[in-house]
């Protein structure tokens, strides 16, 4: 990233870092007539030009605000019923209101109108802080107005940036330029301070000002206002206009912190599908320009390198969940669950990737199966339980095991259901028949994978030879791994000629 080249007088540095937008920069010709305004499209003005420009008293200069700002200013034109000393005391509290204490107020050039600025010590959000400015005068009973009163950063008109829309925020004139009449004022009786025409006081007072704002409650507040604005909107408008409405400002914000790229690239997805009509790679395309082109992108996605799988992955969903607006849906998908979608989407990702592989000949099942795998971004697992779409044995044959060359896979598996033996003849034979598994191997009584136990064998396993009431049991043990006397010649197990009755029977 390059350094900007900042003037080499302190104070033009000051000033080039506080008015740090450089786009769309305004002008006009200080000569003592009605101002006339030019904006500069051509080319952003650079720190050290403005600070020329700021220095010149044949012109006076104005800049904008970026997507993020460190101050708010509040305009209160020369005939403005707020421009007095009580109103723009009035103005103030309203401010406080949100935090925003002791702010500087400065008479803005000859004409007699005053701007109230107010520093802040961290960057916001411009559009966030706009919106809070607004709902704080309303609020207070000052409805913002041109020519009256007027907030900067103001409440633009929203523009889809991602489709070539743009809007900018409105300009603003620089403070206590040479030859304006600009000064700072005592905020009681608006009368000039001393020296209040001193570019170095105004600077001193901005830096002490930043301390005074209350940053949790203005942030809280704008918070508050933005879900507020939205709330407001949502009751204006219909159900599709509020979705799309939704799905603009969301994508319009971008990014601001981690772990969000799967959701943005969703409704980004969903809105050039449903309010664009994209589908294929002209929806893949869209979502990557737009992710790319989206604020904090950069800053924050973790997915940069990937960004054209994800893209890819995302186009799918959409073309398959959605359908452009004003065309009949191709399913209806409100019936469908969730795992249900995820099983049709996967189907037709093994389609895609069918088509895309075209002829497979001299592939094995394997390589066949690893290639669908791959370019349908699914697992083995659920490629096999699609298997009648691409095996070239279809579904009958088409097992783990009835091809050497598949990869292995889990196999259906039947759940039994639990059942109790109902006579102890019943349990006898269950337990004869899993010593007839064991094929009569040695039991190690170690708690070996195989090892087979009965409850009464549980209580007497690791008790010492000799012991008495050493266990749960409370009878005589035996050493670990010595055949205990009647049993069937497989390591410690019990006897089987049980009685209905005794410790080990279970009902």
């Amino acid at each position: 990233m390059k350094t900007a080249l900042l003037p080499s007088h302190p104070h033009g540095a000051r000033i080039a870092e506080i008015f740090s937008y450089s786009w769309r920069w305004i002008e006009t010709p200080n000569d003592g007539l009605k101002t006339d305004w030019k904006t500069n499209t051509k080319h952003p003005i650079r720190p050290r030009i403005l600070w020329q420009k700021y220095q010149d008293a044949s012109t006076i200069v104005g800049v904008r605000f970026g997507s993020t700002t460190r101050y708010g200013l509040v305009d209160v034109d020369h005939d403005s019923p707020h421009n007095t000393p009580e109103g723009i005391q009035k103005l103030c509290w309203a401010l406080e209101t949100i935090g925003i204490a002791r702010p500087i107020v400065i008479r803005s050039s000859w004409s007699g109108g005053h701007h109230i600025y107010c520093p802040l010590p961290q960057a916001v959000n411009t559009f966030g802080l706009a919106v809070a400015l607004e709902q704080t005068f309303l609020a207070h009973g000052y409805p913002l107005a041109p020519g009256q009163l007027e907030c900067f950063p103001n409440v633009k008109a929203y523009a889809k940036w991602w489709e070539g829309e743009f809007t900018e925020y409105n300009g603003h004139r620089l403070p206590l330029q040479p030859a304006t009449g600009s000064c700072v004022v005592d905020p009681f009786d608006l009368d000039p301070m001393p020296q209040g025409e001193n570019l170095a006081i105004f600077l001193g007072m901005w830096d002490n000002r930043q301390q005074h704002t209350d940053m949790e409650m203005l942030l809280e507040a704008i918070s508050t206002a933005k879900a507020h604005r939205r709330k407001r909107q949502r009751m204006a408008k219909g159900k599709v206009a509020q979705w799309q409405a939704d799905l603009e400002a969301t994508i319009a914000e971008g990014w601001t912190g981690p772990h969000q790229t799967n959701h943005l690239l969703k409704e980004i997805a969903c809105y050039g599908r449903v309010f664009r009509g994209l589908g294929g790679q002209e929806l893949v395309d869209y979502i990557e320009r737009t992710a790319t082109n989206a604020p904090g992108f950069f800053q924050f996605s973790d997915h940069q390198a990937d960004l054209n799988r994800r893209a890819h992955h995302w186009a799918i969903s959409a073309s398959h969940y959605y359908w452009p607006l004003g065309s009949l849906p191709l399913i209806n998908h409100t019936n469908l669950s969730v795992n249900e979608y995820r099983a049709a989407e996967a189907r037709e990702r093994i389609k895609e990737a069918i088509t895309k592989l075209g002829d497979a000949v001299g592939l094995s099942i394997r390589q066949l199966a690893t290639k669908l795998a791959e370019l349908a971004q699914c697992s083995i697992a659920t490629l096999y339980r699609n298997r009648e779409l691409w095996h070239p044995a279809g579904t009958a044959e088409a097992t783990p095991e009835a091809t050497p060359e598949a990869t292995p896979t889990e196999q259906p598996v039947t759940a039994q259901t639990e059942r109790v033996p109902a006579t102890i003849e019943e349990m006898r034979a269950l337990v004869r028949e899993s010593l007839g598994i064991l094929e009569n191997s040695t039991v190690t009584g170690q708690g070996g994978e195989n090892e087979v136990c009965s409850l009464k064998s549980l209580l007497q396993k690791n008790l010492k030879s000799g012991q008495r009431e050493g266990g749960p049991g409370g009878r005589e043990g035996f050493p670990q791994g010595k055949a205990v006397e009647n049993s069937p010649g497989v390591g410690w197990l019990p006897r089987l000629d049980w009685k209905e009755g005794a410790v080990a029977d279970v009902r």
